[in-house]
């Protein structure tokens, strides 16, 4: 018998996949981001869940809507002494929104007892002073396990 729920499986799968991208360095869940950036390798992704889990039934599956957002903080010039403009920071957040994207229509190699479904639903890309740019992806991720077994 399984000891991993679905949901944490897919929780890892996501964050596993994620660690992938060449282009983030850390890359940690359900974790508010540090107010200290300078402790941190920058970019760095923090998954976190934004709205209640949706759970319903589908004849003898479960099915679980997780509401996610992923938040890469980047580094400009004040963080990295270089002389980076703010065209730079908006190419590197685009590169990685297209990794993201890559990852949310393959649905990360994920499948139980059925379809798991990742929704891109937003991309923000901001520069939030002269030292921190942040690219948030806002996404929905629908999973299915046997009714009544959350490790199936």
């Amino acid at each position: 018998m399984a000891t991993i729920p679905v949901r944490t499986e897919i929780v890892n799968k996501l964050l596993d996949t994620f660690r992938g991208i060449d282009e983030i360095q850390t890359v940690r869940a359900w974790t508010a981001p540090p107010t200290d950036l300078m402790a941190v390798e920058l970019p760095a992704l923090y998954l976190v869940e934004i709205a209640p889990e949706e759970r319903e039934i589908s004849n003898r599956l479960a099915v679980g809507r997780m509401h996610l957002l992923a938040q890469i903080f980047f580094k400009t010039t004040m963080l990295d002494q270089a002389e980076t403009s703010f065209v730079d920071i908006y190419d590197k957040m685009d590169i990685v929104a297209a990794r993201l994207h890559a990852i949310y229509h393959t649905n990360v190699g994920l499948s139980k007892n059925g379809l798991v479904n990742i929704v891109e639903i937003q991309y923000d890309r901001i520069i939030t002073n002269d030292s921190v740019g942040v690219l948030t992806s806002t996404f929905d991720v629908e999973y299915r396990h046997d009714r009544g077994n959350a490790f199936s």
